[in-house]
Formats: C-alpha cells, sequence, structure tokens
C-alpha cells in the first residue's frame, strides 16, 4: 500500500480496532452482574447485532484495500464466536422432526390473545386457533386472556385437544394448555413487581415434567420514550434528546437488574426440582446475550441456539428487533429442532415452537 493510501487506512484501522474491542465487550459483558461493579456491562450485549454489522463491514473493506487489515476484524469474530452462535445460530441440518419428537412446547406472550387488534375474546379467538393449529403439546402464554383459556379446555374442539390448563390471575395474566395431566399448580410472584412465573408439574407418562412459565420483568418504556430514544441512535449529536436517552437507560438499568434477581430465584428452584424434566420458558425481556440468559445457559439447554436457524426474532414493535422469548430445557432432554412462527402478526412477539425428546 502507497504512503498516502496508508495515511487514510491507519485512522480508519485505529476506529476498527475501537469497534472490534466494544463487540468483545459487548460478547462478554453481560457474565457481570447488573448490581455489581460494571452494572452497564449488563446492557452491553443489545449492541451485538450493531457491531457485529460494523466489523463484517471493516472485514471487506479491509479483504478489498489491506489483506493484512483484515486480521483485525477476522480475530475479532472469531473472539465472539460464541456470542455469535447464540445469536445467531446456524443448525442447517437440523430439520423439523414432523412430529417424531416425544414432546412439542410452544410459548407466546399472546397481548391478551392479541384482542387489541381482533376484539375476540371468544374461543374462537385467532391467536388460540393458531396456537392450537401447531400441534403442540403443551401451549404457555404470558399476557394471556385466562377466561378464553379456561372456557377453550372446558369444552368444544380445545377441550378434546388440550383437556387440562392451569391459569394464573396476576398483573400479566399466565396460562398453560396441556395434552397431559396437570398435577399441580403455583404462582411464583416476584418481589416488587407486577410480573411473576407459573409453576405447573404435568404428569407425562411415569415421569413428572416441571414447568415453570416465566415473564420477566418489563422496561417499562412508552411509545414516546421509544420514538425518542430512537431519534436519538439516529441523530447522537442532537443534543435535543439527551435528557430523554439518560431516562431510557435508567429505566433499562432498573429492569435489567429486577430481572437478574427474578431469573435467579426461578434458576434457583429450576436447579433443585425433584421432577425428572424441567422446562424453562416465556418472556425473559432479554436477549441471549444477558446475564438473566446466561443464568439458565449454566445448567440448562436454550434449545433454539442448539436447534434454531437465524436470529429468531420474537419481539417487532417499534423498529425493535431482538429474541427475548426462550425455551430451555434440562440437560436429560434433547433438543430436536426449534423455530420462530411469524404467520401470525396479532401480537408484538412471534411465537417460539420448540421439539424436545427424552434421554
Amino acid at each position: 500500500m502507497k504512503l498516502i493510501g496508508k495515511i487514510v487506512a491507519y485512522p480508519i484501522l485505529a476506529v476498527n480496532f475501537i469497534i472490534s474491542l466494544l463487540m468483545i465487550f459487548s460478547s462478554y459483558g453481560s457474565l457481570a452482574a447488573p448490581s455489581g461493579r460494571w452494572p452497564l456491562a449488563s446492557l452491553s450485549g443489545l449492541a451485538f447485532p450493531f457491531l457485529l454489522f460494523a466489523v463484517l463491514m471493516f472485514l471487506v473493506l479491509w479483504l478489498i484495500v489491506w489483506k493484512k487489515a483484515a486480521l483485525l476484524p477476522a480475530i475479532t469474530v472469531l473472539l465472539c464466536l460464541p456470542a455469535l452462535l447464540d445469536c445467531f445460530p446456524v443448525h442447517i441440518f437440523h430439520g423439523e422432526t414432523a412430529g417424531k419428537a416425544d414432546l412439542t412446547v410452544l410459548t407466546y406472550n399472546t397481548r391478551s390473545f392479541g384482542t387489541a387488534v381482533n376484539k375476540d375474546w371468544s374461543d374462537t379467538n385467532p391467536v388460540l386457533s393458531f396456537a392450537a393449529g401447531t400441534g403442540a403439546d403443551i401451549l404457555v402464554f404470558q399476557e394471556a386472556a385466562t377466561g378464553i383459556v379456561r372456557s377453550a379446555s372446558g369444552s368444544g374442539r380445545f377441550g378434546d385437544a388440550y383437556p387440562y390448563c392451569a391459569t394464573s390471575d396476576t398483573r400479566h395474566n399466565l396460562a398453560v394448555m396441556s395434552r397431559f395431566p396437570v398435577i399441580s399448580d403455583e404462582t411464583i410472584a416476584f418481589e416488587g413487581s407486577g410480573n411473576s412465573c407459573q409453576y405447573v408439574r404435568i404428569l407425562i407418562g411415569q415421569d413428572t415434567l416441571a414447568l415453570y412459565n416465566c415473564h420477566l420483568q418489563s422496561n417499562g418504556l412508552g411509545g414516546d420514550e421509544i420514538a425518542e430514544y430512537q431519534r436519538f441512535i439516529e441523530n447522537p449529536t442532537d443534543s435535543t434528546y439527551y435528557d430523554t436517552s439518560k431516562k431510557v437507560l435508567k429505566k433499562l438499568l432498573k429492569s435489567t437488574s429486577a430481572r437478574a434477581g427474578q431469573a435467579r430465584l426461578v434458576a434457583d428452584r429450576a436447579r433443585s426440582e425433584t421432577a425428572r424434566y424441567v422446562i424453562v420458558c416465556g418472556d425473559f425481556n432479554d436477549t441471549p446475550l444477558s446475564y438473566s440468559h446466561r443464568v439458565f445457559d449454566r445448567f440448562m439447554t436454550d434449545t433454539y441456539a442448539r436447534t434454531g436457524n437465524g436470529p429468531g426474532i420474537t419481539y417487532h414493535e417499534h423498529r425493535l428487533f431482538y429474541r427475548i422469548d426462550h425455551i430451555f430445557c434440562s440437560r436429560n432432554m434433547t433438543a430436536a429442532g426449534s423455530r420462530v412462527d411469524r404467520s401470525i402478526s396479532e401480537s408484538d412477539h412471534y411465537p417460539v415452537i420448540s421439539e424436545l425428546n427424552f434421554k
């Protein structure tokens, strides 16, 4: 490379170096608890997709103009490979098992069964019809219309397919519909929060499955706050939005800290579970690169990360696209396939469906 070219390239390489450091930090920052010394580290995973895009652009640039410099983004990607595969798994040979799995589970934040859109509160509700139509053995709902669930499970076509149900009438209603008998259920309340976890024990053959239906702490951001924060991201030099961005950041830090405590509470119970099989699923309000996700990933299997393909975006409103709904299974189960179904749009979430086998 000629001298003039290097004079231009070195400052760009310096920027690349900084972006690479930030990407590495975002890959592993969520290992730190939000209540620790580095609270901002717990939010760093949110920036990972954007930093990854920037590093890949640098890789393409250097391959064209200065091949030696391409080592920097290439090494960065290799160092961040575990985080990359958690966020964007690739399992092209993990096709659907076409009903051959031992158990199929669906988890779905339904936004009150989409009634804000379709206004249908009967058991012909399209969201319920869709969920039942997937053929899943267990339907797990957050922000559910529990009246619809109880009515549907008691009679008619849904009652024949899902004769057992358990509902938790809380601020954010939780519900489970099952083909298998429900032995017991209870609500695990989160102190100081309207969010909660529904604990259901289900009998499958001679074995017991413990199911934790989680709806962890929401970020509590209003539509106006999200809109102004997006404008700040688009125009970071505009000081008009600084106050809003600070307010949003405080809310995010508060909510991620709350989710960390809630995740630890559920994880402690799941670790000491006496049931043979354990599933923890629901709306975590956190991405794969988050502390609350890592709490479960240490002793359970993230079914989508192990068998899914692509980013698996489950939240899709306000131009925010993240996978924040997850299904974890105990290590004595194997994931045969997982997918996010985008064919239904009544809610601000998409459902996650996982096919599991017992060991």
